[in-house]
């Protein structure tokens, strides 16, 4: 999931903004970031959904095959490919909010600690610590923005695949909107560290192999016209 969903933000990214040109780029912003974490996270759902389908597979019948890659394929002969992104809906649901506020919040809150203090800039050691502070609010606050629609479906799930609306209704008539919340603390707990260590881990390698934003933007430029490109550089 995080090999695909963090490079894929940041080409995303790099082509919406490109799409919407220089004065409206900087206009719609916002809602370019939201729509690229939302995009990418579309998209390594797509990738991540059947290994998650083989895993609940594996997790609910532990004899039905020696082997993660024979679950996949015993799944696919015996129920077709399109069984295993029946999960596909729920988990993208789950994920892309997560997901858009995630990049959202690391970028902004990343952008004004470097503006705040632009010392920070000056060493890979000081833009890591800023990547895992950055990632630990970004975990925070997206689990806080997405929990509520995570504890809905977690209450469809539970109780047999009643609708959005009455999974709500029955939270906030059990419980009131604070039902909205429920199991927010363990999340919380869970995510923080997570998002912080893979923001972490991912300008980590950035730094290690010396890829720069330069070199991230030559690479795109390759995988999104490489006739042009070849043509213009050879």
């Amino acid at each position: 999931y995080g090999l695909t969903v963090y490079p894929g933000y940041e080409l995303l990214k790099r082509e919406l903004v490109s799409l919407a040109g220089e004065t409206y780029a900087e206009t719609f912003h916002v809602p370019l970031v939201l729509m690229a974490g939302a995009l990418a996270t579309v998209v390594a759902c797509i990738g991540v959904t059947p290994a998650e389908t083989a895993r609940i597979r594996i997790v609910a019948q532990p004899d039905y095959a020696d082997s993660f890659v024979s679950t996949l394929k015993r799944i696919s002969k015996e129920e077709g490919v399109a069984s295993l992104f029946q999960g596909f809906g729920p988990l993208a649901t789950r994920q892309v909010l997560f997901g858009m506020m995630k990049f959202f919040i690391f970028d902004s809150f990343a952008d004004e600690i470097f503006r705040i203090f632009p010392s920070l800039t000056d060493t890979s050691s000081s833009q890591l610590f800023v990547s895992f502070l950055a990632g630990a609010v970004a975990g925070l606050a997206a689990s806080v923005v997405s929990q509520p629609a995570d504890t809905i479906l977690s209450k469809m799930k539970q109780e047999g695949g009643i609708s959005f609306v009455d999974a709500f209704r029955q939270l906030v008539k059990e419980f009131g909107l604070a039902g909205l919340y429920l199991g927010l603390p363990s999340r919380i707990l869970w995510a923080t560290p997570i998002i912080a260590g893979q923001f972490f881990l991912y300008d980590l390698l950035k730094n290690t192999f010396q890829v720069a934003s330069e070199d991230l933007n030559l690479f795109f430029d390759v995988l999104s016209t490489p006739a042009d490109f070849i043509i213009t550089h050879y």
